[in-house]
């Protein structure tokens, strides 16, 4: 998008980067023109400003940067290149901002002292806020943030930076259970962390309990955090804390005035803040209001571009917006949305004989894909969980205007990932016959699942060779159900090749005892005996969770080892003719989730077929069991804050695990004695600091004597204990969410050249 100017905000032409002195000048012209009521001025696109100061220039005058501002490896910049820059114009970014590797920046107050909202519409990460790896930052500064409406803050690996612990997020953000600050200069007496009016005595800035400990909040040593009054809420308040009108976000120059906002809760329109834009304009990006010709302006831009991701905006619900919602179409006539008759179709042109998916890679071609103009063919020998990656990219298609052949694919199990497939044309046939071709697949097992899926062939026959495991019931099933019965021709399907290395089970296992616990279940089933006993060389039982009703068996498996199944091997029951008491088959399963659904299935591993070629066996249908509730785990994150004399306020997370229906809460409290370390502290000799009640850790001995120290009567310092299962599972965990965030950021932020 272009730059866009709005309120007419004027400043100097020259960058205030290159005139010394300019900064508190322009901050002061700023917040003049701000009051007079031009409260928004040039709209800038999103900024990626990295290898040195030249493209800074690009922020001049910009009040909204309408995207992302990214400022990342700048290795030759000192900190007097960064002393005279400062940007008070920029009030709001919509999406995130970034800081990555820019040497000699120590702190972001000169650089952006009037940044008030972050708004967090597109993401970086699940962050709108990142500091990372910024080696000479010693504090934020960012004194005039007030409101961050989406996402959460990470802040890692900056070994110099303080000015952390007295900032309380929950301000700023809605919740900050997800904010990420790990790695900084987290020595407090290094630190120091002094607000405004400490070494007086007193601090001036508000207080705040935040982790249990009650404290000044600021930015730094000279900017307090603004924190409003309660009752002003995410609307933000005046320099004398009076609440500003209910449609304005973050702060604002006089109360009670929409027109005053620096930022808006919903919409700009006209330089004034409104909960809807008005008859005849339509919302942009969430935060402003343009005309009509304004947004086919924008879908003109895009609209003989190239570049597929080039946005054509559309209007819609009285938006406008970069694409259709998913269930409709673009009319381009109008330039709205209109829903679709039926599935939206995404229609994707095989300009070969026909689209080979032998990969993974080749698979995403057609993602998204609802109908294949042309035909396609699977030869998969082998891949990483191919299932569940085959289902990923191909399961939205529900037509095939050709052929469909699937040959050689090894890895094939089912065809289940072809989970929408409603209808094969052939309108071209392999061979000019055929508009299903099965051939040479080892392991494939099952078509579809045809008590669930329906699938059509309009033209052209079935053809099946090869396939050891498949058995002949399942393809005379298929061929049943597409209507291609009365032209199939003897020679289509071979009675020898296929089903021959299989246990095409013909007869029922019926479950006869299901008792459930809280993390155990007891299954029994009917006892099944084939025609010569010995072949019978156990059961095969299958479970796994399933928070719906609809799986299949052969869902997410393949034959490279990928299966969702966890699946155990029970031994043949006794025999009244091997001289012992009969038993019943069963199977106990243990360490189950509590209040869980679990689907469950057996089935019979026989040895062969007999003389003749005929092959017994059993299967159970899939059912459904649940375990029985239990006691919840305890609640998450309390917090407490007493906001009058006689009230304290409690809050708490639901328990990770339920293992039921929480229904209620209960809530103990008893009176605790007074602190009297607390009464009697002189903190003119103590200092300002409020003393810690948590018991310091003993002071490290040296590693020789600690190795030595074997006296169990001894005082000193024991060694620590191992780490739970549950710790160590935590820690390998966040190291790779680490890992993950570290390679998106490269990913993300470092260009190929």
């Amino acid at each position: 998008m272009g730059q866009d100017v709005m309120g007419g905000v004027g400043h100097p032409k020259n960058n205030p980067a290159r005139r010394p002195g300019w900064s508190a000048l322009l901050a002061a012209v700023t917040v003049l023109l701000m009051m007079c009521g031009q409260s928004h001025g040039k709209i800038c696109p999103s900024m990626d400003i990295r290898n040195n100061l030249t493209r800074f220039d690009d922020l001049e005058e910009c009040t909204v940067i309408e995207g992302h501002l990214q400022i990342l490896l700048m290795f030759s910049t000192q900190r007097e290149n960064f002393r005279e820059l400062s940007f008070p114009n920029l009030t709001m970014i919509t999406d995130y901002l970034l800081l990555f590797r820019v040497y000699g920046l120590e702190s972001l107050k000169d650089l952006f002292p009037n940044l008030t909202v972050i708004r967090g519409t597109r993401l970086f990460f699940n962050y709108a806020l990142v500091i990372f790896e910024m080696v000479h930052l010693k504090e934020i500064g960012l004194h005039s943030l007030m409101h961050i409406s989406r996402g959460s803050v990470r802040i890692e690996k900056n070994n110099e930076l303080c000015y952390l612990s007295t900032i309380d997020w929950s301000k700023i953000l809605d919740s900050v259970e997800d904010n990420y600050i790990q790695l900084n200069k987290d020595n407090k007496e290094e630190c120091g962390d002094s607000c405004p009016g400490a070494f007086k005595g007193k601090s001036s800035c508000p207080s705040t309990i935040m982790n249990t400990v009650f404290g000044a909040r600021c930015w730094t040593q000279d900017h307090c955090q603004k924190i409003c009054p309660a009752a002003c809420k995410y609307h933000g308040c005046t320099s004398d804390d009076q609440c500003c009108h209910s449609e304005c976000l973050g702060s604002c120059m006089e109360p009670s005035d929409p027109t005053k906002c620096v930022a808006c809760r919903n919409y700009l329109h006209e330089g004034k803040c409104v909960e809807s834009c008005p008859l005849g304009s339509y919302g942009l990006l969430g935060w402003r209001c343009i005309s009509f010709n304004e947004c086919q302006a924008l879908h003109n831009k895009c609209q003989n571009s190239t570049d597929s991701s080039c946005p054509r905006y559309v209007i819609h619900k009285g938006e406008c917006i970069s694409e259709c919602p998913s269930g409709y179409t673009t009319n381009s006539t109008t330039l709205t949305c209109e829903p679709c008759e039926g599935p939206c179709p995404k229609i994707c042109v095989v300009k070969e004989k026909e689209k080979v998916i032998d990969s993974v890679t080749s698979a995403q071609d057609l993602k998204g894909c609802t109908v294949i103009s042309g035909s396609l063919a699977i030869i998969i020998r082998g891949g990483n969980n191919i299932a569940a990656e085959l289902e990923a990219n191909l399961g939205l298609i529900e037509e095939i205007t050709g052929y469909l052949k699937i040959r050689r694919s090894y890895a094939l199990v089912s065809l289940s990932f072809f989970r929408k497939l409603r209808l094969i044309h052939g309108e071209t046939l392999e061979g000019n016959e055929y508009a299903f071709y099965a051939l040479d697949n080892a392991n494939l097992r099952q078509l579809w699942d045809w008590q669930k899926h329906v699938l059509k062939i309009a033209k052209g026959r079935l053809f099946f060779h090869y396939n050891p495991r498949l058995c002949l019931r399942e393809i005379n099933e298929m061929v049943r159900i597409v209507g291609a019965a009365s032209r199939q021709d003897k020679n289509d399907v071979a009675t020898k090749t296929n089903g021959d290395q299989a246990s095409c089970a013909t007869d029922v296992l019926r479950f006869n005892l299901i008792k459930s616990g809280f993390d155990k279940v007891v299954v029994k089933w009917d006892p099944y005996w084939p025609p010569d006993y010995r072949d019978l060389l156990g059961f095969m039982f299958h479970y796994k969770e399933a928070p719906y009703q609809n799986v299949t068996e052969f869902d997410g498996q393949d034959a490279c080892g990928s299966n969702s199944w966890t699946v155990v091997d029970v031994d043949p029951p006794q025999r009244t003719t091997d001289g012992k008491t009969p038993t019943t088959p069963g199977y106990l399963l243990r360490n189950l989730k509590p209040w869980t659904q679990y689907a469950i299935f057996v089935k019979t591993l026989v040895s062969s077929s007999d003389e003749r070629g005929r092959s017994y066996g059993a299967k159970s249908e899939i059912i459904y069991i649940r375990t029985n509730e239990t006691t919840p785990s305890v609640p998450l994150d309390p917090f407490s804050i007493s906001n009058t004399s006689s009230q304290i306020i409690l809050k708490w997370k639901p328990p990770s695990e339920p293992n039921g229906n929480v229904t209620h809460y209960l809530v103990f409290w008893q009176e605790q004695p007074e602190d009297s370390e607390l009464l009697e502290l002189d903190y003119c000799m103590k200092g300002i600091k409020l003393p810690s009640r948590v018991v310091s850790p003993p002071q490290e001995t040296d590693d020789s004597t600690k190795i030595n120290d074997t006296d169990e009567g001894s005082n000193k310092a024991c060694c620590s204990c191992p780490k739970s299962e549950a710790q160590i599972m935590l820690e390998q965990t966040e190291l790779a969410f680490q890992k993950t965030f570290e390679n998106y950021l490269h990913n993300v932020v470092f260009i190929p050249r």
